[in-house]
């Protein structure tokens, strides 16, 4: 599989994956290309590691200590991916890589600044575990920089697209769906995990599992709860879900939210319209009327502020936009 494969078959899955899953497709793709038939024999993640020889260990317990931790099947698979390519590259055992050798493997990527950056990441995470538990003498990534990019201001849905969205939900399903994600700015997978026991309707709230298994409460405004509450009377099953495919037996998953947004997206007219960019809509509507970032933190259930401040940036651009049109 030669790289202009590899960049066609990802422009032909643009529409329907999100940025993340590209870049998991990418490197498998990648992966694949190199090795074919790799991580198919059962053996778990070390299995995707190109001879790990007397390394096996150490990789074995890296992708332990990272389940532990609480990282979702398809982010060990990704470090999987990229740590294979990473070990076909280099071919030395772990203790004698040096910061010249990641940076030589770094050099001889031909992706974006973005998937570099993600690729550097996760290499930073697996030789500082590595020196944290004394596999090795000394971190070889605490020289490596990271890597400039390029800041995109990424535009919320404004007020006309949310009511062109609206407009073309079909089901109470759908329109439940697209006012939760409105209203509190959860993460698709917590949309998907989410079931009928977590919700207090009389309280407008939610029980979330986020990113390592960790809960919050998420509330709900009015439109989300006549909507749900709408949905949830027009159930007749007993399946513990709080949203069910359209079979009315299966747990909703991801893949599926992904598709009724980008469906909904292209019968508005709305490009680039994603579960993502609702939760985008959601956190720059908290800001814009108010909301400290802190509290929009707590409400997206971000790790770290930073994160929550580049939705702090796309407040402030729709506001510079809306000045510049008005003024």
């Amino acid at each position: 599989m030669n790289e202009q494969t590899i960049r066609e078959t990802l422009c032909l899955l643009a529409d329907t994956f999100s940025g993340q899953e590209l870049l998991k497709i990418e490197a498998a793709m990648r992966t694949v290309s190199m090795n074919p038939g790799a991580g198919i024999n059962g053996e778990g993640e070390t299995a995707l590691i190109a001879d790990p020889g007397h390394d096996a260990k150490a990789y074995r317990m890296f992708f332990v200590s990272k389940k532990i931790e609480g990282l979702s099947a398809a982010s060990l698979k990704y470090y999987a991916v990229i740590l294979r390519q990473f070990s076909v590259f280099i071919r030395k055992p772990l203790p004698a890589i040096a910061a010249d050798d990641i940076r030589f493997y770094l050099a001889s990527k031909s992706v974006s600044p973005t998937t570099l950056n993600n690729e550097r990441r996760v290499l930073s995470s697996f030789f500082g575990w590595l020196c944290n538990e004394e596999y090795i003498p000394k971190n070889p990534m605490l020289k490596i920089k990271s890597i400039k990019e390029q800041k995109k201001i990424k535009e919320p849905l404004s007020a006309s697209d949310i009511e062109e969205l609206r407009d073309t939900c079909k089901t109470l399903r759908d329109k439940a769906i697209v006012e939760i994600l409105l209203s509190t700015g959860m993460r698709v997978s917590e949309l998907c995990k989410s079931n009928k026991a977590d919700v207090d309707l009389s309280k407008g709230e939610i029980l979330v599992t986020g990113k390592g298994n960790k809960q919050r409460i998420c509330y709900i405004n009015a439109a989300a709860k006549k909507r749900l509450t709408d949905y949830l009377k027009s159930r007749n099953d007993n399946h513990e879900a709080l949203f069910l495919s359209w079979n009315n037996n299966r747990r909703l998953q991801n893949g599926g939210v992904e598709l009724l947004i980008r469906g909904m997206g292209n019968s508005a007219g709305i490009k680039k319209t994603h579960p993502h960019r609702l939760r985008r809509t959601a956190a720059t509507i908290a800001l814009k009327r108010g909301m400290p970032i802190e509290q929009v933190q707590i409400m997206l259930g971000h790790e770290k502020i930073d994160t929550t401040m580049r939705y702090a940036i796309t407040a402030d651009e729709a506001v510079r936009h809306a000045h510049s049109k008005y003024m």
